[in-house]
């Protein structure tokens, strides 16, 4: 029986061609891979390992790429939220890791009310996988000193920060706050930073534990990267013994995300260069569609800078109709469409491949052609 070399998803299994405006999304599969990337994942598949050894190594080499006591990796962000949290929850005793999810007394994990996002899953679900008590505190938009120091007692375990576009942007703790207040109780403090893009901030900032999407910024395959305090990195590991086992991460997944973080560089000139081109492609094939305006906008947490549609109320379609649109055809464009509502669809540069800003244009001046001239669809 001899294999399809020249297997294709597009052609193999029908799939249409995606043009990727919205960035470094899980639905899209986040980030495209390098061929270093590949290269390294297909010459660790084809190489038997003794896995402990490899995850000492990397372990040791994500705590010198992170200025941390080592690092961990999982399956995903998401199992790293889980992972870590049952760390805290655990520590060191292997029986407590086999009992989970029956959680010990100290059990009760804080988070601001403005941090407890849904990102393609609630995060407090994540929590209370564990067993853990998912406790919120202070309101949506403002949490105080005080409400923290309160709920801090004897049988809190951890405290989750989410650092994300998604979360309340004003009235929160910062980090610095949290961490001071945490270590007088001696209360870890985790941070989900999952498609963050600074590996050593939260960490130098006293984070005990933090979590990254390893296919996200950093450009690897599907994966979650935890790095840390040393006994606290070790208390993951432990993990793996009970529910960890299920969110293993292989060791094709190991190498591959061990090369990306090697060729990380979220500051990188050409790289912020190469943005710089595409959104100024974008800005020149999207100005002047009719019925619309023109943005650049910038992300709330990270670096990032997007092109922006407004579709203006008296145009003869909506924003959400020309999502859908870009959507149906073929090649399918997918955009950041989470602010139609306000008439506002934006292109993020960072997964578009040359010409497929004028590919977009050229599509997007065709559907709104389309939909002035009352071929609305219902």
């Amino acid at each position: 029986m001899t294999s399809d070399l020249a297997f294709s998803p597009m052609t193999g299994l029908g799939l249409r061609r995606v043009v990727n405006a919205a960035g470094n999304m899980t639905y899209l599969g986040s980030s495209t891979l390098s061929p270093a990337v590949t290269e390294s994942m297909a010459a660790m598949a084809a190489s038997p390992v003794d896995m402990q050894e490899l995850k000492a190594a990397l372990g040791a080499r994500i705590g010198e790429m992170t200025g941390s006591g080592g690092g961990f990796i999982c399956s995903s962000a998401a199992a790293g939220i889980m992972i870590a949290v049952a760390a805290c929850l655990c520590g060191a005793d292997p029986g407590l890791v086999e009992a989970l999810p029956s959680a010990p007394a100290r059990r009760r994990v804080l988070i601001q009310r403005g941090h407890a996002v849904n990102f393609g899953a609630p995060i407090l679900q994540m929590i209370r996988l564990t067993g853990a008590e998912a406790v919120e505190i202070g309101a949506v938009n403002a949490t105080l000193p005080f409400q923290l120091q309160h709920a801090l007692d004897p049988e809190t375990a951890a405290f989750v920060y989410v650092v994300s576009h998604h979360t309340a942007q004003s009235g929160m703790l910062p980090l610095e706050t949290v961490v001071a207040l945490c270590h007088e109780r001696d209360v870890p403090v985790i941070v989900d930073a999952a498609a963050e893009m600074d590996l050593r901030g939260y960490v130098a900032a006293g984070a005990d534990l933090v979590i990254y999407s390893g296919h996200k910024a950093i450009g690897g395959p599907t994966s979650g990267l935890i790095c840390g305090r040393a006994d606290l990195i070790a208390a993951c590991m432990l993990q793996e013994k009970g529910l960890a086992r299920a969110m293993k991460a292989g060791k094709e997944t190991m190498g591959g995300l061990y090369q990306a973080l090697r060729d990380y560089a979220p500051a990188d000139a050409m790289a912020a260069e190469r943005q710089a081109a595409l959104v100024a492609e974008l800005e020149r094939a999207l100005t002047g569609v009719p019925g619309c305006e023109t943005l650049l906008l910038h992300d709330a947490t990270r670096p990032i800078a997007r092109v922006a549609l407004r579709v203006r109320p008296e145009a003869p379609f909506t924003a959400h109709e020309l999502v859908r649109r870009l959507e149906e055809g073929n090649p399918s464009i997918r955009v950041r469409g989470h602010r139609a509502d306000e008439g506002i669809i934006q292109f993020d540069p960072r997964q578009l491949a040359p010409g497929e800003p004028d590919l977009i244009g050229a599509r997007v001046y065709a559907e709104v052609a389309r939909l002035s001239n009352g071929s609305r669809s219902s």
